[in-house]
């Protein structure tokens, strides 16, 4: 192995480091990282080396991730196929030792940084595997962890392993892709607490199910009660709506802009006979318009899930969810009973759970309507998520119930 260079991060990222952060985003220290190095030592501004790192010259925003903090560096390297592996046999031990996790045929085995494994992730749907690169750099190590999933778990057929390069850039925009055939395309049927749900693998970028949100949809049992009447906005392929039918609401509402989405939902209803599929209704519109028409009609609800894309345009401008939560706020409002709930998310890390329940706090006040701040809702049993790295906790929800 060629010497690995060493280099000088910015003041900040030694900081961030030290806090256990396990990532080094574009600056003009990061920038000039030698482009064609597998690793780079960062070295603090003393010159001592204090991290191995992974390179990923081109990833837009995160130019390098925490490999170790363990001397030697060069040793740490040398052996890094044997830490990938090993990593790798962790992260499935914690998974197979999950009680939580019998009850449903999707969930994470590999949790990026949180599992030691940073921009790596693993997701197991039902008897195929989803591999997904938040960073091309695991691009040439893709037989590696394959060999090392079907050691772990024989089950899984060639055939059903499945890439997918994720993220900010365009070059990791990807479609999942079957590593025998590329161009395959794969439909089946996975279960979560009892429910079906239709899978497509190679035909969208996104697959059908919300993974990261499954312990959280299982929270709301105690939450969702027979016979209330729950209305999802931004409902994608119906996780919520199926789930809420399954406890026992009588009437569910849907809203989705997307066809798409909505004849697939339609189609996850139409896998479980056993629920009273009279008592959905699906909207295809926006959500501002759904709710528009809602209010005129005099519709009500008990319960109001709400989980709007991080941004969205109009073609004109762009809009962070977080901003649009105020006039959300108000149009929910007025479709909710009193004493209802509202189930509230943002999915980015760029805002911290304590400024969401502060803006919300702020938007309330504005408003003067009354509600008081419940149950939060948060990342947890396959999806677990790192100290000093609150981008890793992406995912935050609250339930706020009107008083």
């Amino acid at each position: 192995m060629n010497k690995i260079p060493e280099c000088l991060i910015h003041p900040v990222s030694i900081k961030l480091i030290r806090s256990g952060h396990p990532w080094i985003t574009a600056d003009n220290f990061s920038n000039r990282f030698p482009r064609q190095s597998e690793f780079v030592i960062a070295t603090d501004d003393r010159k001592r080396p204090m991290a191995l790192l992974i390179h990923d010259p081109y990833h837009k925003n995160v130019k390098a991730r925490v490999w170790s903090t363990r001397f030697p560096f060069e040793r740490e390297a040398q052996h890094f196929t044997a830490s990938i592996q090993g990593r790798l046999d962790l992260a499935f031990e914690k998974r197979i030792q999950m009680k939580e996790l019998k009850e449903r045929e999707n969930y994470y085995l590999v949790f990026g940084e949180a599992d030691q494994l940073p921009g790596l992730f693993v997701l197991r749907l039902k008897d195929r595997v989803l591999i997904q690169f938040y960073t091309s750099f695991w691009n040439r190590y893709k037989s590696i962890i394959q060999t090392t999933i079907q050691e772990v778990f024989p089950e899984i057929k060639d055939e059903n392993i499945w890439f997918q390069l994720r993220g900010e850039t365009k070059e990791l925009q990807k479609l999942p892709t079957n590593a025998v055939d590329a161009g395959r395309r794969d439909e089946f049927h996975l279960s979560e607490f009892g429910l079906q749900y239709l899978i497509r693998l190679g035909s969208s970028y996104d697959h059908g199910i919300y993974t990261d949100m499954s312990s959280i949809r299982h929270a709301l049992v105690k939450i969702i009660q027979p016979g209330s009447s729950l209305l999802n906005l931004y409902s994608y392929t119906g996780a919520y709506s199926l789930w809420a039918m399954k406890l026992g609401a009588s009437e569910v509402v849907s809203v989705d802009l997307s066809p798409k989405y909505i004849e697939w939902l339609q189609q996850n209803i139409a896998l479980n006979p056993e629920l009273e599929h009279t008592q959905h209704t699906a909207i295809t519109a926006s959500v501002d318009d759904a709710l528009s028409d809602l209010r005129k009609n005099e519709k009500t609800f008990d319960v109001i899930v709400c989980d709007p894309p991080s941004s969205s345009s109009d073609g004109a401008k762009r809009t962070s969810a977080i901003k649009t939560y105020k006039e959300l706020l108000f149009k929910m409002d007025r479709l909710l009973n009193p004493k209802g709930k509202l189930i509230v998310f943002l999915n980015t890390h760029q805002v911290t759970q304590e400024k969401f329940d502060r803006v919300l706090k702020d938007y309330l006040g504005e408003l003067k309507l009354n509600y008081k701040m419940s149950t939060r809702l948060h990342l947890g049993q396959d999806c677990p998520t790192l100290k000093g790295f609150p981008e890793g906790s992406y995912l935050k929800g609250i339930v706020l119930e009107k008083i």
